[in-house]
Parts: structure tokens; sequence; C-alpha cells
């Protein structure tokens, strides 16, 4: 794995290079802004130890050439300067609260470029030969177990190792349901050379998701995994996710926040951008994936506006959007970021291709947002799954768990969910765009019923189509999908 020399740009009156060990991981810039001439130059973090005065037009380029939460200041920076406060605004910047030379040596930890996660499904589990007789497998995420046993036992193991990345640790983040008589701890191990490290989480630990401190190396580590119980009652196993760690900075990336269903552990993720702080809040949902990440992340960044993350990272690749809790959560996280920068719900898009369009559709609704943006929408959820034996054979086959995880949750699954939805909302200031598949193969009636119960409901209906199924002409789509933002913004929003 290359490691990439990470790009630090320090703003102040006294260089830390003279004072303090800098690691070799970073290249180190003290008031110098003459590298960003490459247009492809990057800079990872911006740290202000003193106040500065900057030309607006160098402020615009590191804003344009850092991510928000990577621009870190003093506890008592003076902020003497309206560009620099504006700045900070824009960047969402952080106070630097630990010592100056232990923040130095953990910036290529918590600073790193890219992300990553994976789940371990209940599939990839060994089970004791004491507990096979009483497993149930529910779904491809789900496993039931009936415990009986007064004493810690050892439930499962991990078939696979779970493969250590140079230069990271892992954060580990467990799903189960269980009884009240049901204890449970899961135990990781790593092996180097003749030691053994073993890392153990109880169920106290595991309200929030735990680090697997491993030592951080250039070579490949490989974990193990287990699972221990005691006590009387039911247990439901679900998917471990493991992803790389930033230290409490950020779930994937930072500033990454996470949504927790106290009830079962599930997890949804969304990222804040604050942009240039000007209307509109642009929404994206993710489409389906099954790499544990934030989807979209360059593609809404180009836009330039405040913009909103959703990834829902359920099952193998996503749920849709749904669940009692969500429901609930979604519009909650919309409307406090609205607040924050001061819009109303008529300043708000959501938008979302293929799986996301259902979190769109649905939320755009509710809310009376001004724009629903929609591509390749998803409309039906039980002809999804029971079109699939026929239609796609082996093909998107967690469709049935879908299915299975919103009958689960208490709500029956009919097609005609998202549609009564729909058409219970005051739809007249919300406008939809929506680009389909001529013979999309997952819903091919998704844009004729919603156009059946939008036509006389929205404020206005925009429609486009390209020839083929489902998957076939994904650039295609795109190029619909950013050019639509582009015309909304410039046209209704004055960008």
């Amino acid at each position: 794995m290359h490691v990439l020399k990470l790009n630090v740009l320090q703003l102040g009156k006294n260089n830390w290079q003279t004072a303090y060990q800098i690691p070799a991981a970073l290249n180190w810039h003290f008031n110098d802004l003459s590298f960003l001439e490459d247009p492809k130059a990057r800079l990872q973090l911006i740290i202000i130890s003193e106040s500065v005065t900057l030309a607006p037009t160098d402020w615009q380029l590191l804003q344009q050439r850092t991510d928000p939460y990577n621009v870190i200041q003093t506890k008592d920076l003076a902020i003497e300067d309206d560009h620099l406060a504006v700045f900070l605004q824009k960047m969402a910047a952080r106070q630097l609260t630990m010592p100056i030379q232990e923040f130095i040596n953990n910036i290529e930890h918590y600073f790193f470029v890219g992300q990553q996660g994976i789940s371990l499904t209940p599939a990839a589990l060994m089970f004791d030969t004491k507990f096979r007789d009483v497993i149930h497998y529910e779904d491809s995420s789900c496993v039931e177990v009936q415990i009986h046993t007064p004493d810690w036992q050892p439930l499962a193991s991990s078939r696979k190792n779970i493969y250590v990345d140079p230069g990271r640790q892992l954060e580990v983040w467990p799903q189960f349901q269980k009884d009240a008589d049901v204890e449970l701890k899961y135990r990781f191990a790593i092996v180097y050379g003749e030691e053994r490290r073993v890392f153990e989480f109880t169920e106290e630990q595991l309200k929030s998701p735990q680090i697997v401190d491993t030592k951080i190396s250039n070579g490949h580590q490989y974990i193990t995994m287990a699972v221990y119980v005691r006590g009387y009652g039911r247990l439901s196993l679900g998917n471990v996710e493991y992803r790389w760690t930033r230290y409490g900075l950020g779930t994937y990336l930072n500033g990454g926040q996470s949504l927790v269903d106290p009830k079962t552990r599930e997890e949804l993720a969304y990222y804040f951008n604050p942009g240039d702080l000007k209307p509109p809040l642009c929404v994206y949902f993710a489409g389906y994936h099954s790499k544990k990440s934030f989807e979209g992340y360059f593609m809404m960044r180009r836009l330039n506006a405040p913009y909103l993350l959703i990834t829902d990272s359920r099952l193998e690749g996503g749920q849709f959007y749904t669940g009692e809790y969500f429901n609930q959560a979604i519009p909650k996280v919309i409307d406090r970021h609205l607040q924050k920068l001061g819009f109303t719900r008529q300043q708000l898009i959501l938008s979302g291709i293929s799986m996301g369009t259902y979190g769109a559709l649905k939320f755009g609704a509710l809310m009376g947002v001004h724009e629903v943006i929609a591509a390749k929408p998803l409309v039906h959820l039980d002809s999804i799954a029971t079109r699939s034996r026929l239609a796609r054979p082996d093909e998107f086959e967690t469709a049935f768990d879908i299915k299975r995880a919103i009958e689960a949750d208490g709500q029956a699954i009919d097609d005609e969910m998202l549609l009564r939805l729909m058409d219970q909302q005051d739809l007249t200031k919300t406008n939809f765009s929506i680009a389909y598949m001529e013979n999309d193969d997952y819903d091919p009636t998704a844009f004729d019923d919603l156009s059946r119960h939008l036509l006389n409901q929205a404020n206005r209906l925009n429609s486009y189509s390209l020839p083929g199924r489902h998957n076939d002409d994904s650039a295609g789509m795109l190029q619909w999908f950013l050019m639509r933002y582009r015309q909304i913004l410039q046209h209704d929003f004055g960008r």
C-alpha cells in the first residue's frame, strides 16, 4: 500500500517546525501557499496557530483545496480578520485540545486520505458445536441463537481473519439484540510473532464503537474475532462493521456522524459540508453499495453549495432508508442543519440515485421541500423482491432481506406504501425531477406510477429517460443528475 505524504499548512507567527519534531509522513508548509500553484495539489490539514491576514482570493483557494473539519485552530486564537472568521465557519474548524507535539505525532492517523469500511456477516461465523442445534438464520444479516449456559462459553468465531491495512487501526461496531438475561462479549486477537494480544469488549463498552488497538504498522496485519456468551434466552447476532478509525473525529470521514437505532444497533451515517453557506442545502441519499462509506462525496463537493450526505449501510448494502426510528431521525438531522444555516425547507433539495431515490422521494414529500431529484427511481419494494425470481435470478437477492427487515419492524410491506404516503402530503410547493430507464428491470412501472400520482399534486414534474435496463447507462444518468442540479441552482437560486 502506497502511503501518501500529507500536506500540512501552518498559518501563524511561530513556525512549529522549528520547535517540535515533525514526522516524515508530513510535508510541512509555513505561511507558504506557493505549492498550491499546482492545480492538483491539496491540503490534508490547515493549522491556524495565530491570527493572520490573507487576501480574499487566498482564503477562497484554501477552501477549494481543503476539506471541512480539516482545519484546526489553537485554543486562544484571536480572530481579528473578518475573512478568517468566515473561513473558519465554512471549514467547520475545530479547536486544538491536546498538547501540540502529541497532536503533530498523530496527524497522519487523524487526517489520512480515503475511507473504508466492511461488514462481517453472520454467514462468516463458525459456531461452536454446543450451539449448532439451536441457531436459526433469519436472513443473510441476522442469526438467532438460544442461549442456555450459566458460565461464559465461546459461541462463534470468524471463519476468516479480518485484514488491517498498513498504517491504519480499525474500530468495530457489532449489531446484536438479546434478552435481558443474556450477556455477551466480543474478543479480538492478533499475533505478532510469538506475541499474542487480545482485546475484549463488554456490552457496556460496545455502547459506542471500539478501537482494536493494534500496533500501527507498515506491514499487513490480521485479526481474529470470537463471541462469548452466558445466561438464558434469545440472542440475535447481526453484522459486525469494521472501518478505518479516525479516533472520534468522524465516522468514515472527519466530521462524519452516525445515527444508531437504540433497539437494533443498526446504523446510518451522515456528513455535512457547509459549502459557501448560501442556499440551498443539497441532500444526497446514497445508492446501494456494499462498501461502508459515504457515496457522492466528490460529486456533491463540486457544486460548492452546502450539502448533506446520508448513507444507509444496513444489511448487505442498504435498507432503502426505512424503519420507524430512521423515519423520525432523518428529518430531524436535515432540519437541524437547515436551522444551522438559517434556511427554510423551501431552500432544500433532496436527491438520490437508485436506492437513494426512495429516501429522497419519501422525505421530500414528508418535508415539503423545494425540489426532489430522482434518477432511476425504485418505488415498489415488494415487487422488486418478488419479481427477481424470474426477472433477475441470482441478482440483488438481498431484496428479500430488505422485505423481511421492514416487516420485522412492524410495518406491512406492499407496493403502494410510498405512493400512499406521498398522496397524503401537500406537494403544491414541491418540484420533482425524475429520470428513468425505459426498460428498467428492477421497477419497470416506477415512473409511470409516480407521474400518475404527481401530475395533479406536485408544483412541477420534470422527466427524462434513457433506453436500457436499470444498470445499463449509469454514466448517462449521472450526467443528467448533475446537469439538473446545476440548472436548479442557477434558475431557482441564482447561483
